[in-house]
């Protein structure tokens, strides 16, 4: 596998489960959750600049599974962003967990920061193969089309494609011709009430057939 910096991919699916239970264990909402009204209040918590304030509302939401991708890519952004240093801390590994679930299930700006993360990002996860993976199916995503899309900006885009090798690009792109959509069901899926489903309306995932 073609691969700049460290070659590697970041936690395996057993590490990224085993970090990830007791944070999910703790991220049930509490029954009559207006979950439209959290999501908005931590999506413009983000906007602020409020990371700090936005991720334990944005781990609620994004703990509801399918339908919530756009809560797990703002929280993912917000605890990866928030990551001290180069190295592939605690929080940055939790970030880069949740972006990974909205990049399988196909939000189109998951698959842009999965881009950027392994092309510029930590060492331990810089990979230009998968880098052009995420980029091909990010460029190659109909959802960016979705009322609401937030495209990557041209200069950030311009230099993770120019962090990929040619060969480690055409590899990444040949995956992504064979790429299925996958989505990350939660551990026990937390009840709703209809406040709950329509807010599952409003962030559901754009590629969804469903």
């Amino acid at each position: 596998m073609a691969a700049c910096g460290g070659g590697h991919e970041g936690p395996s699916p057993d590490q990224a489960q085993a970090y990830m239970h007791g944070l999910e264990k703790g991220s049930t909402l509490k029954p009559g959750t207006d979950v439209n009204a959290l999501y908005a209040d931590a999506m413009a918590l983000k906007a602020k600049g409020d990371c700090t304030a936005a991720v334990p509302r944005l781990r609620q939401v994004a703990a509801l599974g399918p339908g919530y991708e756009g809560a797990q890519t703002g929280l993912g952004e917000c605890l990866i962003q928030g990551a001290p240093g180069a190295d592939l801390s605690a929080d940055y590994l939790e970030g880069l967990t949740w972006l990974r679930r909205a990049g399988d299930a196909g939000w189109p700006e998951a698959q842009a920061d999965l881009a950027d993360a392994h092309a510029l990002g930590p060492t331990a996860i810089r990979n230009a193969e998968e880098a052009g993976f995420w980029l091909a199916l990010y460029k190659m995503n109909t959802g960016k089309s979705r009322v609401g899309f937030v495209a990557m900006p041209k200069a950030q885009l311009a230099a993770v494609a120019a962090a990929i090798q040619p060969a480690a690009k055409a590899a990444g792109e040949k995956r992504a011709q064979a790429w299925e959509r996958k989505v990350w069901q939660p551990p026990a899926a937390p009840a709703t009430d209809d406040k709950g489903k329509h807010g599952r309306a409003m962030s559901r995932n754009p590629m969804s057939d469903e």
